[in-house]
């Protein structure tokens, strides 16, 4: 049987990019729930397990808007196919990098990850995503600013 979705805002980029700041900030705009392909993910955080990505979209399908968010978003074509709208969060590497390091109790283990070939895996899977996304929006800018543009965004194409 055939599931039918909310409309989804698909918001992509790298870690620390500040996906879910702005996630939460124009869900809220938008009185609409957030999900966090991170809180889907298996033992490998790289991997997205669809089924319970599914499972939790089905918590929500009266909703009239569902944001997803993560930074594998926009390059998992039954994610990003699913999306009536996409948005990519631009952010410098090194503002990535940092506010990813300090999120955690101890930052080595980032700056150790990176240092081993996050570049690399980021070049190859999150910014795929800036290429594919309908939207690009400044992780630099103000928080309000990012979310008020993203919302008459996804209100301007219904």
């Amino acid at each position: 049987m055939m599931r039918v979705l909310p409309p989804l805002l698909v918001i992509g980029g790298p870690s620390g990019a500040g996906k879910s700041s702005i996630a939460a900030a124009v869900a809220k705009l938008a009185d609409a729930p957030v999900v966090g392909l991170g809180d889907s993910a298996g033992a490998d955080q790289h991997i997205v397990d669809l089924v319970a990505l599914q499972l939790r979209l089905d918590e929500h399908e009266e909703a009239p808007l569902v944001v997803i968010e993560g930074v594998y978003a926009l390059s998992l074509p039954p994610i990003r196919w699913a999306a009536r709208w996409t948005v990519y969060v631009d952010t410098p590497l090194d503002l990535s990098l940092a506010r990813r390091a300090l999120s955690q109790d101890d930052p080595r283990a980032v700056l150790r990850a990176y240092l081993d070939g996050g570049r690399e895996a980021q070049t190859r899977t999150a910014a795929q995503g800036r290429q594919l996304a309908d939207l690009v929006v400044d992780g630099t800018a103000d928080l309000p600013d990012i979310a008020a543009r993203i919302h008459r965004f996804i209100r301007a194409r219904g």
